[in-house]
């Protein structure tokens, strides 16, 4: 039984602080391939250390010298707008491995990862990307860091709360946990929208982001429809869907901008520092104590102002656009085009998922049948999402970007992010045959987007991204030849080349230098780049009518983003939409032109006449709110062209050490202190909580790379041993032999002996201890003389010190599989305190022995395929199969012999193999009660021991919290076992949205289950013993301090089948029955922890 505190200990550190052990069951998606093929170097300035990869060690990329010199140039703003100055440099990473756009501010570590891609998304517009994410991220660091209750290496104070079994068995030091809490208390209390929204804002006199035509249209179009975010659903993402994550962004810029300009500039600092007080955990009370006005009402002028504002622009602009809508699901519908015979339509969209990630579809015109041609699974970028840009905010997909018919019309070619060989995420060209829906790899590594068709069907024009730039080329699709088209000046950003119909004497392309961007075309050689449509407006996505005349962009010319013509003979320009929300990526086929309609719920695909609705283009011009306006603009101090940029081999580089206090109340210690025969007095209250109260503390470092890292902690109980002086209390004997719970991990990920392998193994070496003190646990029958009967009985206090060494390796092998084998030792020790014996007269002294010496080799597979969507923290949709061997050689003490005069223990010799098979599947089921995700689940587990039966101290256990909870852990236990559940999990409460403090609560599900669980040795059991229970748990998802999520259950299971559990012979209840009595009652758990997931 004790070495089931392995396993508590095990999980009560996972519950409480998310960390990958290397022996705990942490999801496969946290970890990453090896990276042992990269060369790193390093820029160091002032202020930053850059780090980034290259080929060659001469070879500086652009993408990393622009960083540093942005880094520098910036600094100095950022830092006296909130009057602070982060401690040390900041380490700046970049990333260039992975066709994907994001920036993440690990604030604790003052470190920042950036991927080189420049942001191509359908919610913003173009701005300078490497310069714009650098301002971003750096200050996330600085106005994160001004927030800060105490320094950034001491980010967190852990409560912890653990509740047990009553195992009602003197065979059981203590039963397994039915109650969890773990309750972190961050030093920071930053809501979402001031994050992001700050980040976005910067300075006032910096143009690197601005309010552009995107923002305004979701801005516009969520207030128009009264749909726009309370301040409380602004302070995190929740269960926010994709789009309502880049929401929060918008929004949260927005809502600064007004701050500032109602404010001045010097808000945005007084709101952080009133944060970072111990008074303040919640943004609402800081706006106060900034503006002297509340919350609330700041909140409910500026959505006053805004409402005012866009039924004005409403009422300009009239909407006029008759068109009619094809997608009737999904918020991400866009890049429709139109077959050459215009009878299908192909486009992308994410149906009805939650997230962002879309699949290619096509559909036949004049009828309701939807042909869905090619459904990817979406490809994660990989990593964890708690340090991403804004707590998690991505926009990733498996097919994107625009796509092309085929001009015979019996294909599509479209681009898809694909693994390497070195587990790289490049993009490449594909092509899906409509008839037999066949799809072939075009390139390889080519990391190619945007792809178009030439008339004959022989080339395909793409953009192709390195080193933050975009190009064009051309592939030869006989040949697989690439050629290059454009070489444009770094940082260059073109989009979506369409090829010219009529002759294909011409390839359009939209191409963005700054914060705009104009329609381009070149010959297909490479000569005669000219301008076709420019201006201060965002002009993009060009499309050519099919006699080559013509060519259709989006324009936000405006002010709002519609469709226009420019005849190329005569030059002239026409609108062919009028929408209040946006009209984006045009394509036509004769009198037909497709589009993507933006409004509040995000893109559907339209059709509309091609013809012009107004001859001539009106002068008008939506202004941009005066909320949103900027003050104060104008030119940015500091130069980034005046820095000296060098660069070295890279050092490993390490973050701060974080330390962690941790609370802990373990309440295994009963007022009772015995459960031997024979009871003796009960403990007072206060005595028996000091006993259960555990301090200490968890402490970690890592390399920046992620190459190594360090993670420990110790926790003790102060009164866990009685003491007869001060003096005595402290010496170093006798803290040593206080409780404690001990571990410490080393991690190394760079990989060894199969360099250039991304599979490569990745080590990890943990150390665990416990010590328990069980007061009068032991009980020996005593004879005073040689007639007294019945003897005396004298107790004697005994201590567990139990220790296991772990030595894993692991090896992810595709994204969704990962194999580890690792080596265990386990050496188990128990004490007998010294006691006086009554028989001898006499004290006897303390004596100790190693009654199990365990030594296993174990080696296991784990997949898991699980789609994301807005409630999968409550129920997961997809499949997990968990298999595991393990060979354990174990000596387990088995008696006592005499030998020379002294007791010699002699060991029971065990060789055990057990094989371990877990599974789960979950599935949504059709609809959306109360507006929400309900599903299935079902879970099975099988546990065998290969070979002869062994003894009881091997068992596996299927009850409890972790098995079937109608009984406790240990009532279902034996060489064998065997378990299933199937739950159903429906929505109650899914759109609470509340803020109460520091705690947001977000929804409330309910999730029914049924378990079957058998557990045996020897001889399989008949049928009629499977113990069978019923039960459900409140599922309530709340947000802490808008930075944790905090999920809080409550069950009540009850278990259908009582039997009677047979006591070990050599051991009695305290009322001296031989057997315990299980099931026909409620078994009630309950927890406070990150996730549901156990």
């Amino acid at each position: 039984m004790m070495r089931c505190l392995f396993r508590i200990l095990i999980a009560t550190f996972i519950f409480a602080t998310g960390a990958t052990l290397a022996s705990a069951q942490v999801p496969v998606s946290f970890y990453d391939y090896v990276r042992a093929d990269l060369d790193w170097y390093t820029i160091e300035t002032e202020h930053f250390q850059v780090h980034y990869h290259s080929h060659s060690a001469e070879v500086i990329p652009w993408t990393a010298s622009e960083v540093a010199r942005t880094a520098e140039s910036i600094y100095k703003p950022i830092t006296d707008l909130y009057e602070y100055e982060p401690s040390g440099r900041t380490s700046i990473i970049i990333r260039d491995f992975e066709d994907y756009s994001n920036g993440a501010a690990y604030f604790f570590d003052n470190m920042i990862v950036l991927w080189a891609p420049a942001l191509n998304s359908p919610l913003r517009g173009f701005h300078k990307w490497i310069q714009n994410v650098v301002t971003h991220e750096f200050t996330h660091i600085v106005q994160v860091q001004k927030t800060l209750k105490s320094g950034r290496t001491r980010p967190f104070v852990y409560f912890q709360a653990l509740g047990y079994e009553d195992v009602r068995r003197p065979d059981v030091l203590y039963g397994y946990p039915n109650v969890i809490v773990t309750y972190p208390i961050p030093a920071i209390s930053n809501p979402a929208w001031l994050a992001e929204g700050t980040a976005q804002y910067q300075r006032a006199n910096f143009d690197l982001d601005t309010w552009d035509s995107h923002r305004d249209m979701l801005l516009r179009t969520r207030v128009l429809a009264g749909r726009e975010l309370t301040l409380a659903e602004m302070g995190g993402f929740y269960s926010h869907s994709s789009l309502e994550r880049e929401t929060v962004y918008n929004q949260g810029f927005a809502f600064t901008l007004y701050l500032a300009n109602r404010f001045g500039e010097d808000v945005v600092r007084k709101i952080s520092d009133e944060l970072a007080s111990w008074k303040t955990f919640n943004v609402e009370r800081a706006i106060k104590a900034a503006t002297g006005i509340e919350a609330s009402i700041v909140y409910q002028d500026w959505i006053e102002s805004l409402t005012e504002h866009y039924l004005q622009v409403q009422a300009q602009v009239g909407d006029s656009t008759d068109h009619a809508r094809i997608t009737s699901d999904g918020f991400f519908n866009f890049h429709p085009k139109l077959s050459p015979d215009g009878k299908r339509i192909a486009y992308l969209t994410n149906s009805t998922s939650s997230e962002s990630a879309t699949h290619l579809v096509v559909e036949s015109l004049g009828d309701d049948e939807h042909g869905n041609i090619l459904t990817s699974v979406s490809v994660d970028p990989g990593g964890s999402a708690v340090y991403r840009c804004a707590l998690g905010h991505r926009l990733a997909t498996a097919v994107s970007g625009s796509i092309d018919w085929s001009w015979d019309g019996s294909s599509i070619v479209f681009s898809k992010r694909m693994e390497t060989a070195e587990g790289y995420l490049f993009a490449d060209l594909h092509v899906v045959d409509i008839e037999t829906e066949d799809v072939s790899r075009l390139t390889t590594n080519a990391r190619a987007f945007d792809p178009a068709y030439s008339p004959d069907d022989s080339r395909i024009v793409f953009v192709h991204q390195s080193d933050g730039t975009t190009n064009l080329r051309i592939l030869d699709v006989k040949t697989s030849e690439v050629s290059e088209l454009t070489s444009f000046s770094p940082g260059t950003q073109v989009y979506e080349p369409s090829w010219s119909s009529a002759d294909g004497g011409w390839i359009f392309f939209a191409r963005a230098d700054s914060i705009s961007s104009d329609i381009y075309r070149i010959r297909p050689t490479g000569a005669e780049l000219q301008r076709v449509v420019s201006g201060p407006s965002e002009d993009r996505s060009p499309a050519v009518s099919d006699d080559g005349r013509t060519v259709y962009y989006a324009s936000d010319e405006t002010g709002v983003f519609n469709i226009y013509s420019r005849d190329l003979e005569t030059g002239r320009v026409n609108r062919v939409t009028n929408t209040v929300g946006g009209a984006f990526m045009p394509d036509a086929r004769g009198s037909q032109l497709v589009y993507a309609d933006y409004d509040w719920d995000g893109y559907d695909i339209a059709m509309t006449s091609a013809a012009p609705i107004v001859s001539e283009n009106p002068a008008l011009h939506i202004a941009t709110p005066r909320a949103m306006e900027k003050t104060g603009l104008g030119a940015r101090s500091g130069s980034a062209e005046s820095i000296d940029i060098t660069s070295n081999d890279y050092r490993p580089n390490f973050t701060s050490f974080s330390f962690y206090p941790v609370i802990r109340l373990d309440q295994y210690v009963t007022r009772e202190r015995s459960r031997t025969v024979g009871r003796v007095d009960r403990r007072g209250r206060l005595e028996t909580l000091a006993r259960n109260t555990k301090v200490g503390l968890y402490v970690n470092s890592r390399e920046i790379l992620d190459e190594l890292s360090f993670l420990g902690g110790l926790l003790v109980g102060p009164a866990s041993r009685p003491a007869e002086s001060f003096g005595d209390y402290v010496a170093p004997a006798s803290l040593l032999k206080l409780e404690r719970d001990l571990f410490v991990q080393f991690e190394y990920r760079k990989g060894i002996g199969f360099k250039r392998k991304r599979w490569a193994p990745q080590l990890s070496l943990e150390l665990f201890n416990i010590r328990r003190n069980v007061e009068n646990g032991l009980s020996i029958e005593e004879f005073s003389c040689t007639a007294c009967f019945p003897p005396d009985t004298s107790f004697a206090d005994i201590s567990y010190n139990l220790w296991e060494l772990n030595l894993s390796a692991r090896s992810k092998l595709n994204r969704y599989t990962l194999a580890e084998a690792s080596y265990r030792y386990s050496p188990y020790r128990v004490t007998t305190e010294r006691f006086f014996s009554t028989e001898f007269q006499q004290t006897i002294p303390e004596s100790s022995s190693r009654y199990f010496i365990g030594k296993a080799l174990a080696f296991g597979i784990r997949t898991e395929v699980l789609q994301r969507h807005s409630d999968d923290d409550v129920l997961q949709s997809g499949l997990k199969i968990n298999a595991r061997y393990e060979y354990e050689i174990g000596s387990l003490l088995d008696q006592f012999d005499i030998e020379d005069g002294a007791l010699v223990p002699v060991y029971e010799r065990d060789k055990v193999h057990r094989l371990t098979l877990d599974s789960f599947y979950g599935q949504r089921l059709p609809g959306t009660p109360r507006g929400a995700t309900h599903g299935i689940g079902i879970r099975a587990r099988l546990s065998s021991v290969i070979g002869p039966t062994v003894d009881s101290f091997y068992n596996d256990y299927v009850g409890g919290l972790v098995g079937a909870r109608g009984y406790p852990f240990y009532a279902l236990g034996g060489n064998e076992t065997a378990w299933g559940q199937i739950s159903y999990t429906f929505p109650l409460l899914p759109d609470v949205a509340r803020q109460l403090g520091f705690l947001y609560i977000d929804k409330l599900f309910l999730k029914a289950y049924a378990d079957a669980a058998l557990a045996w040795s020897g001889k399989i059991p008949a049928l009629n013993t499977v113990r069978k229970d019923v039960g459900a748990e409140l599922r309530i998802v709340t947000g802490s301090f808008y930075l944790l999520p905090s999920a809080i259950f409550v069950s009540g299971t009850y278990g259908i089948d009582e039997f009677e559990f047979e006591i070990d012979d050599t051991f009695v209840t305290p009322g001296g029955d031989e057997t315990v009595t299980y099931g026909g009652s409620f078994q009630v758990h309950a927890g406070l922890l990150f996730s549901f997931d156990l």
